[in-house]
């Protein structure tokens, strides 16, 4: 009995040490993506990327729930731009983070005397527009194809209608890789929208690499196609395209 008392007692102690939001995983529990680039100052690239996996180790050490992905721009404007993000936890997770002044503090000391920082910017993921969630589920693939939409004030709604007709061509290829939408929240010229298409290899883009117009001309229904059509071609301003290369020792994945 007192061996028990005891047991339970430790338990106890332990328990409380633990910041309470490490003690349950966030993984897919919301629809917050926080993202924040860097360029390494000239010359510092290699000391950013080991004050960065220094940084990462102060997250562990702390079992921050959170997870944090780590991704080089590899084509596009921003290329040699690194992006670090979190996504799949809910907006208030962020309300209690664990240690933001040791964080900050520790971010400080390893990897931001060797950066310039380039944005900052949230996201709210749109699973109505979505096929799939591999960032929200830990599941990141090797590089990710991602467009950037500027859509025009008040033009919203058509730019979505057209959005959910491409998923429903999506949906009808089993061999899709997964879309995801985001909106963005702050951090940029609103209405704003985010799609990432998870890619393994550039063999992809052979087998599956459709536009956004391109699956909406897919719709059967003639007027609906020239409607839909009319739609995306109103609403969206600018559209960008970049890849970002995965970096798992860049990276953080809670155990859960």
């Amino acid at each position: 009995m007192k061996r028990l008392i005891l047991a339970l007692a430790v338990s106890a102690t332990l328990s409380a040490a633990i910041p309470a939001a490490a003690q349950t995983s966030t993984r897919d529990s919301g629809d917050a993506a926080h993202l924040y680039g860097y360029f390494a100052k000239p010359g510092m690239e290699a000391q950013f990327d080991e004050g960065y996996r220094t940084h990462l180790r102060w997250h562990k050490a702390k079992r921050d729930p959170l997870v944090w992905y780590g991704w080089y721009v590899g084509h596009g404007d921003r290329v040699g731009m690194f992006i670090d993000g979190s996504f799949g936890a809910p907006f208030a997770a962020f309300d209690q983070r664990v240690d933001p002044a040791g964080d900050g503090a520790d971010a400080q000391k390893n990897f931001s005397p060797h950066a310039q920082t380039a944005f900052r910017a949230s996201y709210r993921l749109r699973r109505e527009l979505s096929t799939g969630f591999p960032l929200e589920r830990w599941k990141p693939s090797k590089s990710v194809q991602v467009f950037h939409y500027s859509v025009r004030p008040g033009s919203a709604a058509r730019f979505e209608r057209a959005v959910r007709a491409a998923r429903e061509s999506l949906l009808r290829q089993a061999d899709a890789p997964p879309h995801t939408w985001y909106e963005l929240i702050v951090g940029g010229d609103t209405p704003g929208y985010m799609l990432m298409v998870a890619r393994d290899d550039w063999a992809g883009y052979d087998a599956r690499g459709e536009s956004l117009e391109s699956l909406v001309a897919g719709v059967a229904d003639t007027t609906r196609r020239q409607g839909l059509l009319e739609d995306l071609a109103a609403s969206f301003a600018e559209a960008k395209v970049e890849t970002w290369d995965y970096r798992e020792d860049l990276s953080l994945i809670p155990q859960s």
